[in-house]
């Protein structure tokens, strides 16, 4: 399948990325009818030409670790602390070609409102604390919003482009944030232009 906007996703967490999605499904007709004849239907996409994705110069699967920070720095909505800072280089992209990289919610929650990537719930998780991810010029990145993404322009020689993203804390919510850990997982969408 071809077109000019190509989409791949590429599994990624704002604290650990992880592998690449290729969407496959499977349908059987499990009816015994005619002789337990079962049909498969195997369906994928398959794009012409596509980037390797390297996190902080390693692989595609790479862990961003904020720093461990006092919930004193996060008591009013809207603050935020702990910054860290992360690159996302595309290689081996197709040659004088515009990418532009898209986060997107499909692995954890994003707010709406926010923009954020949402913590995991549960025992031992921090409440009331969001991710925030910042492209290098400082402006936020809105998950799951393709205006927002941020364009790497491959040059007409194919040469790695990297850019620096930052991820922080964020309070969000007129209760406190509480001690406790924080994950939350996003995906990364390539769309070839």
């Amino acid at each position: 399948m071809y077109s000019l906007n190509k989409h791949i996703r590429l599994t990624v967490s704002a604290m650990m990325f992880s592998g690449l999605f290729f969407p496959l499904q499977l349908a059987a007709d499990t009816d015994c009818s005619n002789g337990c004849n079962i049909e498969v239907l195997f369906q994928g996409v398959y794009n012409e030409e596509t980037c390797i994705v390297s996190i902080n110069s390693g692989t595609y699967s790479e862990v961003v670790l904020l720093p461990t920070i006092s919930t004193s720095s996060l008591q009013t909505d809207g603050n935020e602390a702990g910054s860290k800072n992360f690159d996302i280089t595309l290689q081996e992209c197709p040659s004088d070609r515009t990418v532009t990289v898209k986060f997107v919610s499909n692995l954890s929650s994003a707010d709406s409102t926010t923009g954020n990537l949402i913590n995991t719930t549960g025992d031992g998780y921090s409440e009331n604390v969001q991710v925030r991810i910042r492209k290098e010029d400082g402006t936020q990145v809105i998950i799951d919003d393709t205006e927002s993404g941020q364009d790497y322009v491959v040059s007409s020689s194919g040469d790695d482009v990297t850019h620096q993203y930052t991820a922080s804390y964020y309070a969000s919510g007129n209760n406190a944030v509480t001690a406790g850990v924080l994950k939350s997982l996003a995906g990364v969408e390539l769309v070839y232009n």
